[in-house]
């Protein structure tokens, strides 16, 4: 079983545009910044908000003109949005009944879904009296209890308090995982479009802006938003060659000494993408001596603490972000304001050049 959407959707003065497919027992992630049209594309594939133009075809039969009740998919809402007139139970048998299933078949259905998902919920509870948690695992029932096709779990984790985060994912893994269908998930969350999805699919301002599967999205973003999202440092520029077998990239924010790649021409090349991972970048209190081609002085605009490692994020020409542990945090004394050295290596970073037809290996 396929899906596949190719919608345009307009809302005001913003239009979203995006064509892409989620095959069968597959988890889609549509990731990317707030605003940037992800909630749109899922409603409009759910048949709550009218296209454009374009197609929603599942296995090569349209749905696009079917309306909401009519389309196989189901879906928990951001926030876990529930009915706040019905109790936890008529909430999960609500799509049975819609479709006109019999209520007690409905209610019994409801409770075998919650009492799987949902197990410490009293299904005569109000949904107002719910946790973020709770509410999300009640909308999870509730966008199955229809027996879908499709699956659209819309940023399932936003509402969740911290402490209650990593069991739900859990749960939401077990479940995407379990499920046979499409799976669609909509985040601007990229842990959880990593660890939950098989491929993933960057949205930036109502477009599409690179589609991958984790490791390649990790290992190649293709644009600064994405290279932030996922740690990567993303350099963008001219690449012109200079002495040693080197090149110089020239960014719009500074210069970085890179190895010129095998079997390209040796002559200036236009749109070149560089990435180099943080972990790959050295922090020093003073200019540091040695054999580092880039040596760079910047502000600490950011330190992160994850874990016994340290995400520091400095202001300099060109921006980085550098990882290293907290003692090295602790050693360095380094916090918000200060102005330390990074280098790191011409071989760490990672060069993505379009070959051209006169480049030879």
């Amino acid at each position: 079983m396929v899906l596949e959407a190719e919608i345009e959707v307009r809302r005001g003065d913003v239009t979203v545009a995006a064509a892409f497919s989620a095959g069968d027992l597959e988890t889609v992630a549509l990731l990317g910044p707030n605003g940037a049209g992800k909630t749109t594309i899922v409603e409009t594939i759910a048949g709550l908000v009218p296209a454009a133009s374009g197609r929603i075809l599942l296995d090569d039969v349209p749905i696009h003109d079917l309306p909401p009740e009519r389309r196989p998919i189901g879906i928990a809402f951001q926030d876990g949005v529930l009915f706040p007139h019905l109790s936890v139970l008529e909430n999960v048998a609500f799509p049975v009944r819609a479709r006109g299933g019999r209520p007690r078949a409905a209610r019994a259905h409801a409770r075998a879904l919650l009492q799987r998902l949902a197990p410490g919920i009293d299904p005569g509870a109000s949904p107002g009296t719910l946790s973020g948690g709770e509410r999300q695992r009640v909308a999870l029932a509730r966008a199955l209890a229809g027996t879908p096709r499709v699956l659209i779990l819309d940023e399932p984790l936003s509402a969740v308090d911290v402490s209650a985060r990593a069991e739900l994912r859990a749960l939401l893994r077990r479940t995407l995982r379990d499920f046979d269908g499409p799976r669609l998930l909509v985040t601007h969350d990229p842990v959880e479009a990593m660890t939950l999805a098989d491929r993933v699919v960057v949205l930036e301002d109502g477009r599409i802006t690179q589609t991958g599967t984790p490791d390649e999205i990790r290992d190649a973003p293709r644009t600064r938003y994405a290279a932030d999202l996922v740690g990567m440092n993303l350099f963008a520029g001219r690449l012109t060659p200079i002495e040693g077998g080197a090149g110089a990239l020239e960014t719009a924010d500074g210069v970085v000494t890179v190895p010129w790649p095998d079997g390209v021409a040796v002559e200036p090349i236009d749109d070149v993408l560089a990435t180099l991972a943080p972990a790959d970048v050295a922090l020093h209190a003073a200019r540091p001596e040695g054999s580092a081609r880039n040596v760079i002085q910047g502000m600490v605009e950011e330190v992160a603490i994850l874990g016994d490692r340290a995400r520091v994020r400095l202001n300099g020409s060109p921006r980085l972000v550098a990882e290293i542990t907290t003692g090295s945090v602790a050693r360095m004394a380094i916090r918000t304001g200060d102005v330390v050295w990074a280098s790191f290596k011409a071989v760490e970073i990672h060069l993505m050049v379009e070959r051209r037809p006169t480049d030879t290996l």
